[in-house]
């Protein structure tokens, strides 16, 4: 199968019953398939994930000709040996802001990382870099995350078996708390990153300067977002790995959002920039007077807590323990109490279905990530290999992307191209992709498509209503997931 044949298919394997497997021996298959590289070392337990990517590959018809002996290398269709291959999932935070959801519904889980290494492994045949990376919050305790989703188990097993993998964090900066005090930290590390400015073909740009300096990203220097975002620049710092990589195989862990009403493959590539500051999130001000999208209505009042809110961020990130900071960070807390009392809407932070900031700088990320070279430099031809794996075994509803509930789903997805992934997974859902601006603006760029074919997504499942039925469950309830508050009336934008 050529893939840009196939550009817009996308399987869906599910399995109701299917769980995530136990950490014995790094989450290894509990068969040693044909084509498995560590021979008899497997685990004693049964594992849903590995079976489950396997059945992906071999609905997606990947080297179907050798399918079920030694030599079967799914991969191979994207993957040459010698090639560089970095591995991007959804690392998001070391814990649940509901700790009684737990971790499953918020990160890709380590075992469909494991299943794919092992894959690329396979087509590397002894020749290339595999790296596993990712740029979560910057208040992420990384070394956390590792051990506690599992992630440290599965490069012991890498480690014993002398494949060696690179496990990154690609953040220049983390926020630490001390002393109920928020600290940021450069990070000392090798990472290099690259400054990419997409200028006028930014989906940010000719917006007004006044919408330019209102950008903003909650807990950040305002600042520093103009710098990077105004009439003259659409800049943003992206990790040279990233750039320095022939494949990307992108591993979202789909769940809804409450800035971009839902997060697939291509929300998933935030965490290709290294600094979160430069990212606009949403825009100050309401969306009734015509000057941001933080919230409907406007009121004095939160003209007045957005003020302080700035005032904080700009003293906080100079100096955390100065004068200034102490008091704004004091008068912030009030109104951050107060908040509630004088809102005429039940909007706030960008985070409601009138956001129409946050889905440029995703499709910004998205347009780099397939165009731009490793060196910065926009291309008009395609400069890696993309390939799509989605961890829904069990997802995310509600108030994602920090406080998801989770939700049995049973699914894992595959695609070549992010955008036929989004608009079937959020079919799925259960949404309706005309009110997801990612998604509705993804296939818009007739100079740097996204998307190369105008057919719609085609669907191949071992779930008879689904299969080739894209169309079909399109604006149907489906898994019904529920959505974050500020969305759920998302279907009616007007109201």
């Amino acid at each position: 199968m050529n893939n840009h044949d196939f550009e817009n298919i996308v399987s869906v394997i599910r399995n109701t019953q299917a769980a995530y497997p136990s950490q014995q021996n790094g989450f290894s298959p509990g068969v040693s398939y044909p084509e498995y590289p560590f021979g008899s070392d497997i685990s004693d337990q049964k594992n849903d994930v590995y079976e489950m990517i396997r059945e992906s590959f071999r609905m997606l018809g990947m080297d179907d000709s050798r399918y079920g002996t030694p030599q079967w290398s799914p991969l191979s269709e994207i993957i040459q040996p010698g090639e560089t291959v970095l591995l991007k999932p959804n690392l998001v935070y070391h814990r649940n802001f509901a700790p009684e959801n737990g971790l499953d519904c918020l990160i890709t889980h380590p075992s469909l990382v494991r299943a794919m290494v092992d894959y690329v492994y396979i087509a590397l045949r002894g020749k290339g870099n595999i790296i596993v990376a990712d740029a979560p919050m910057q208040s992420c305790e990384f070394d956390v995350l590792k051990q506690n989703s599992g992630y440290n188990q599965m490069l012991d097993f890498y480690d014993k078996h002398q494949v060696h993998i690179e496990f990154l964090d690609l953040r220049n900066v983390i926020t630490k708390l001390e002393n109920d005090v928020l600290i940021n930290q450069p990070v000392v590390n090798s990472n290099e990153n690259v400054t990419i400015d997409l200028g006028q073909n930014s989906y940010h740009a000719g917006l007004s300067n006044e919408r330019y300096k209102n950008y903003r990203i909650l807990d950040y220097d305002p600042t520093i977002m103009t710098k990077h975002h105004n009439a003259d620049k659409n800049e943003y710092l992206v990790a040279k790995k990233i750039l320095d990589a022939n494949v990307i195989i992108n591993m979202p862990k789909p769940k809804t959002h409450r800035k971009a009403g839902v997060t697939i493959a291509l929300k998933n590539l935030v965490g290709i920039n290294t600094n979160k500051e430069w990212l606009p999130h949403h825009t100050k001000g309401s969306k009734m007077s015509g000057k941001g999208d933080e919230y409907l209505i406007s009121s004095r009042f939160r003209v007045l807590h957005a003020y302080v809110q700035d005032l904080y961020n700009y003293f906080h990130a100079r100096n955390e323990n100065s004068f200034a900071t102490k008091l704004s960070r004091k008068i912030l807390g009030y109104f951050n109490k107060k908040a509630p009392q004088h809102r005429y809407d039940f909007f706030s932070e960008g985070s409601w279905y009138g956001n129409d900031t946050i889905w440029r700088t995703i499709l910004d990320l998205n347009l780099i990530l397939r165009y731009v070279d490793s060196d910065g430099n926009l291309q008009k031809t395609r400069q890696r290999k993309v390939f799509n794996v989605a961890d829904m075994i069990i997802s995310g509803e509600a108030e994602g992307p920090l406080l998801p509930k989770p939700k049995d789903v049973g699914i894992i997805a595959m695609a070549y191209n992010s955008v036929c992934m989004d608009e079937v997974i959020a079919a799925l859902m259960g949404v309706d992709i005309e009110f997801i601006p990612t998604i509705r603006n993804a296939r818009s760029n007739s100079d740097y498509p996204l998307c190369t074919v105008d057919r719609q997504p085609e669907i191949v499942s071992n779930d008879e209503q689904w299969n080739l039925n894209y169309a079909g469950i399109k604006g149907k309830p489906n898994l019904n997931f529920e959505m974050p508050s500020g969305w759920r009336e998302y279907n009616n934008p007007q109201k």
